[in-house]
């Protein structure tokens, strides 16, 4: 059977799982973990070592490296911000929504979900420190302003930092309309009787009630 990089992240995020603890992770222990033979498993074992994944002496268990625990977390993040996503956007059961993310952990880019992660504004995580391209609150850079777009002024500028809210179809409605974390908007008008903000999205001029805008959070850096 050919070792495919989802056979590899499967075993290193399993190595990570079985010695989070401290100790080394016995072949029998993880054989049992990945419902494969002991021989099946030394033989993966010996794969990852060599490419400085693994550190594996027989007898005596297997440790993640340092590249190999990055890399592990790396995969467990990307399972955590996908499955999250199509629970709070999608509605999926979490059964099924674990189900999925796991197929695609494997293949979705780290780039890919950093937006994800983004438009679920940044939920911590045990594997945040992994990150790619860690947001602020994880790498502490800069300092930012977050208000909510209900009560930005006209002509206010700001990054849409997040949205929030555990309806799908507020969340669906908001980034069919441009309104998603990254996106640069102005707030153009507003009509606090009616109780409607009018923005400047790209080029585009939308209006969502001050309800609807309560959800979105506007990030301005400082100097």
């Amino acid at each position: 059977m050919p070792v495919t990089t989802g056979n590899r992240e499967d075993y290193l995020i399993a190595i990570l799982r079985l010695t989070e603890g401290g100790s080394a992770a016995k072949t029998t222990e993880l054989a049992e973990h990945m419902g494969v033979s002991p021989a099946s498993v030394s033989e993966m074992l010996k794969i990852l070592s060599k490419d400085g994944l693994v550190e594996y002496a027989k007898y005596r268990g297997v440790r993640l490296t340092e590249k190999g625990y990055t890399d592990a977390r790396l995969t467990r993040k990307r399972h955590h911000v996908v499955e999250k996503f199509f629970i709070d956007v999608l509605g999926l059961e979490p059964e099924i929504a674990h189900q999925e993310a796991h197929r695609i952990e494997h293949t979705i880019s780290d780039s890919a979900a950093q937006r994800i992660c983004d438009i679920l504004g940044n939920p911590p995580d045990c594997d945040c420190q992994s990150c790619v391209n860690p947001c602020k609150s994880v790498s502490g850079f800069g300092i930012s302003i977050t208000f909510q777009l209900c009560d930005a002024d006209v002509g206010r500028q700001g990054t849409v930092a997040y949205i929030k809210s555990d309806d799908s179809k507020i969340m669906e409605k908001l980034l069919a309309m441009g309104i998603i974390p990254g996106r640069d908007i102005t707030v153009t008008g507003r009509d606090d009787e009616k109780g409607i903000v009018t923005l400047s999205v790209g080029e585009c001029s939308v209006a969502v009630d001050r309800k609807m805008a309560s959800y979105v959070y506007l990030d301005m850096m400082s100097e």
